[in-house]
């Protein structure tokens, strides 16, 4: 076990420094302090990721059953709990537990633990891994939550072609998938079709789901060059981004920093998964090699679904830019992930 300083906890602390600085500004004007709470969890993941370095790969890979198991219980507690609007957190004292997060982290420890001699060669040799993936995805959709729910799938796609499953066999299974779009689609709530119809034009709805995407576009089309400085962005210090801390942070940091800081942010992000790749093919055990590539993937896929849905060219799910927006599950869960890539056994 190598205990030397690994670069990736370099760009890891460069993101959430910058990531700290830009919620700052993004919530300087809101009544709650949400940059002291971010560091407060980021304390927290630190913990929950030395426990997770200590357990290690092989012991991680062998509670896969357990994990997910735990997952899927979370998901159908806060499905219970009642409430009026989205149920997507259990309250646990001061903290709050979204098991989606936790479902997150816990089906690509499950899927390469479990499957990982199995052979995907038939039509049917498809189904578990679908079936599995798709209950946690439907029971995260229920709260509703459809960036969540969505998330699971970039692992199982990667799971597939690291098994190298037969392309004309999932293929079958792809076309199914796209024949059950118009039916989900209908299944979907209101403000999600709104979301989804805003994104082909936002003009049809400019005060209400097409607003947060017109002012992001404003946000990040103002910075120009250089932005207009730390706390001096017009769309986050006078609170016309909504969502402005989470989900829609980085159109913040846009306008203030400008074309010169989106260069920096995206090579931050392009050498840290650069470095979690060069660590996944650097593992000679192929389960801990596929579960590395497959946490790879699902942060590679949620920052670039964050960055295309706050520029338009993605549809808005609802999803936060890792280590960059404020959330306590899921910058846990991301700090867990990487500290398998830490300890790579």
């Amino acid at each position: 076990m190598s205990r030397k300083f690994d670069v990736l906890i370099l760009y890891v602390i460069l993101v959430f420094i910058l990531g700290s600085a830009n919620l700052y500004s993004a919530s300087s004007n809101f009544p709650h302090n949400y940059l002291a709470k971010q560091i407060i969890w980021f304390a927290v993941s630190v913990l929950v990721g030395i426990v997770v370095y200590a357990v290690g790969i092989r012991n991680i890979l062998n509670m896969g059953l357990f994990l997910y198991a735990f997952a899927l219980l979370l998901l159908v507690v806060v499905l219970l709990i009642p409430s009026e609007g989205a149920r997507r957190w259990i309250s646990i004292g001061f903290f709050n537990i979204q098991p989606s997060a936790v479902m997150k982290f816990a089906l690509p420890i499950f899927l390469a633990a479990v499957f990982q001699y199995s052979n995907i060669d038939t039509v049917f040799s498809f189904i578990p891994p679908i079936f599995f993936t798709l209950l946690g995805s439907f029971l995260i959709a229920k709260e509703p939550d459809l960036g969540g729910a969505l998330m699971l799938l970039p692992a199982l796609g990667a799971f597939f072609i690291l098994k190298k499953a037969y392309f004309r066999k999932a293929l079958v299974w792809i076309v199914a998938g796209l024949l059950m779009v118009p039916v989900l689609y209908f299944k979907l709530e209101p403000y999600q079709k709104r979301r989804l119809l805003t994104f082909v034009n936002p003009n049809i709805d400019p005060l209400g789901a097409g607003y947060t995407l017109m002012q992001s576009k404003i946000a990040v089309g103002s910075g120009n060059i250089f932005g207009k400085g730390w706390l001096k962005g017009a769309q986050g210090q006078l609170r016309f981004l909504p969502e402005s801390h989470t989900d829609f942070v980085f159109p913040v940091f846009a306008e203030e920093w400008g074309f010169a800081g989106i260069v920096v942010l995206l090579g931050l992000f392009f050498l840290m998964l650069r470095r979690m790749y060069a660590i996944a093919e650097s593992q000679k055990e192929y389960s801990s090699r596929m579960l590395m590539h497959m946490f790879l993937v699902t942060i590679t896929v949620q920052i670039v679904i964050n960055l295309g849905m706050t520029i338009g060219i993605l549809p808005i799910v609802g999803l936060p830019l890792p280590f960059f927006s404020y959330g306590g599950s899921d910058l846990v869960v991301t700090v867990a992930m990487i500290a398998l890539f830490l300890r790579r056994d």
